[in-house]
């Protein structure tokens, strides 16, 4: 069984541009997270389009690889790029989680993060695709200290920058065996709430409206003014009460 739940806060930008979706339809799900990157403005419908196209593309297709993902992130990237103007450079990233005949796959691009716990512990964290993210390779700074980087908001990729987007994507992974819940979020999410207060507030809910509800508390009383968009869905994976 699948359950989920989902929030995006416009924080104290005058705009929101955010976008999020989440479909479960039987034993199938896709969540899509988007950061739209407005420049002179059209983020709000770079990262609105991203999502309406991965949620169209999903409903129409009857099993999800990891070439389809890839095409649905270069569909996106070449719809952006043909509504940019000279004055309007929009651009989003990217996060995306398909799920279905007991299999995963992430793909992202950007700086949006698909955290992923097993057995109510941390796994596996998306790579940014940041400036920041490449000074903890170069050993300048460690993961942690991403949060409060410099260049913390420079990009090194997002869909309708180039012509052409690299899209990073895993292989499938098993989640029949032990339970499984993601977390996709924006970085004006993840900025405010550490990975291990993620895991505390997960082993405290009971649905994945209750997670995002401790972790949403936790951001709102640390925030700044003027604090970026901030949204995030919770998707679980969890065994079926026998009623019977």
């Amino acid at each position: 069984m699948i359950i989920a739940a989902e929030y995006t806060n416009q924080g104290g930008r005058e705009i929101n541009e955010d976008s999020c979706g989440v479909i479960i339809q039987d034993h199938r799900a896709c969540a899509v997270v988007a950061d739209g990157l407005g420049g002179h403005g059209g983020g709000d419908i770079a990262s609105s389009t991203a999502v309406d196209v991965v949620c169209e593309s999903w409903r129409k297709t009857a099993e999800v690889d990891r070439d389809k993902l890839d095409s649905w992130f270069q569909e996106i990237n070449e719809k952006i790029y043909e509504m940019q103007t000279d004055t309007c450079a929009m651009k989003t990233t990217l996060a995306v989680m398909t799920c279905e005949k007991g299999k995963a796959i992430l793909a992202h691009v950007g700086d949006t993060r698909i955290y992923h716990f097993v057995d109510g512990k941390l796994y596996t964290v998306t790579f940014d695709h940041s400036v920041s993210q490449m000074a903890v390779l170069a050993g300048e700074i460690t993961q942690e200290q991403i949060r409060h980087h410099v260049d913390r908001n420079k990009l090194l990729r997002a869909v309708g920058r180039d012509d052409e987007v690299q899209v990073e994507i895993s292989n499938p992974m098993d989640i029949t065996q032990n339970t499984h819940a993601f977390l996709l979020c924006t970085d004006g999410f993840w900025e405010y709430v550490l990975e291990q207060e993620m895991e505390e507030l997960l082993a405290q809910a009971s649905h994945p409206d209750e997670w995002i509800a401790g972790m949403v508390e936790l951001l709102q009383g640390r925030v700044p003014e003027g604090n970026d968009n901030n949204t995030a869905i919770a998707v679980w994976m969890i065994d079926e009460v026998d009623t019977e």
